[in-house]
């Protein structure tokens, strides 16, 4: 006989973020009690294996295979115990966007087969409760990594605007490496324009910053005035060439030398290393997914979107669509 067994919970955070956490296996001792262990890969087609563990119940051996999966929507494995004693299990995840933010979840079970009744007397009482202490616990898990506090880059909340009142910009900014002693300079004569907050793993970011904070110049205004001999590239094969002190390793500045290139003309630099009291304000924060790239956990991403917007940053996984369109406009302009 057939039977299903259901359970659900409202989560206050993202499905991105659930479905981060559900799909990190490797972090599951630190809070799931029904599946303290769980290893292999959530692809379909794959097996997973482990353990599950039915409060006041037996520890079951686990080894379904994964049947379905739309990324932070549906999770499906099932398990196929084969013969005339044998039974299945299909338990299945169903993720729902709700318009405030948060997530309906649907955590059940389909049991079937010549011996699911059997099966189906321990999961309706022991096991059900246990389904239930499972969703509490990813609830309280995704909550708090939705509202946890990340250090994201010290001018999210320190930015002071040209424009606020609060002095005007000198009419040439230094920029300085971190070296105490015969520091590189850098003069620029022009206006920063574009300041942004860049995830990409190419940029300098300062310690403890999950991004870095990168403005454009034009090429002709940013000159180093002192000890060029300690500069180097850090990759002469990018498009954009970082060039950095080989002593403290900070990048002082990001030239492009390919004349067909949409930034030909441009050169990035970091105004957090600048010595004046002021900067432009902060337009934009791109390349934002690359953080997951260089090991950020994807369950923190919705708490660094929170913050970023709460800062009234803009938030994207590329430029700004200003910067987007120039640079498909220039792709135009190449071709012709």
């Amino acid at each position: 006989m057939r039977h299903v067994l259901k359970t659900e919970i409202v989560i206050d955070a993202s499905p991105q973020t659930v479905w981060s956490v559900m799909d990190d296996l490797a972090r599951y001792p630190e809070w799931n009690p029904l599946m303290p262990e769980l290893v292999g890969q959530t692809m379909v087609g794959r097996t997973v294996t482990g353990r599950m563990i039915i409060e006041g119940g037996p520890e079951i051996p686990l080894g379904p295979v994964m049947t379905r999966i739309v990324g932070a929507r549906e999770l499906r494995w099932i398990t196929i115990i084969p013969g005339d004693e044998g039974f299945s299990a299909e338990h299945y995840f169903i993720l729902t966007p709700l318009e405030d933010g948060r997530t309906h979840l649907t955590n059940d079970e389909i049991f079937d087969g010549p011996t699911a009744d059997q099966v189906w007397e321990l999961f309706d009482t022991l096991g059900r409760q246990s389904y239930e202490a499972f969703n509490v616990a990813l609830k309280a898990r995704a909550e708090a990594l939705a509202g946890a506090s990340v250090s994201i880059h010290p001018a999210v909340h320190a930015t002071v605007s040209n424009a606020s009142g609060e002095g005007p910009a000198p009419d040439v900014l230094t920029i300085k490496c971190h070296c105490a002693a015969d520091a590189v300079e850098v003069a620029i004569s022009g206006e920063l324009a574009h300041n942004h907050l860049c995830g990409c793993s190419k940029c300098w970011k300062p310690d403890g910053a999950l991004v870095s904070q990168v403005a454009i110049v034009a090429a002709d205004t940013a000159k180093i005035t002192h000890h060029e001999e300690k500069v180097a590239a850090v990759d002469a094969g990018q498009s954009i060439v970082r060039m950095a002190c080989t002593e403290c390793g900070v990048h002082v500045l990001g030239r492009v030398d390919n004349p067909d290139h949409h930034f030909f003309g441009m050169t990035f630099v970091h105004p957090e290393l600048t010595t004046a009291a002021v900067s432009p304000p902060i337009e934009f924060a791109g390349f934002l997914s690359s953080l997951i790239e260089q090991g950020a956990q994807p369950s923190i991403m919705q708490a660094v979107r929170g913050e970023l917007k709460e800062a009234g940053i803009p938030t994207y996984d590329a430029f700004s669509p200003e910067i987007m369109d120039l640079i498909a406009w220039h792709k135009i302009k190449a071709a012709a």
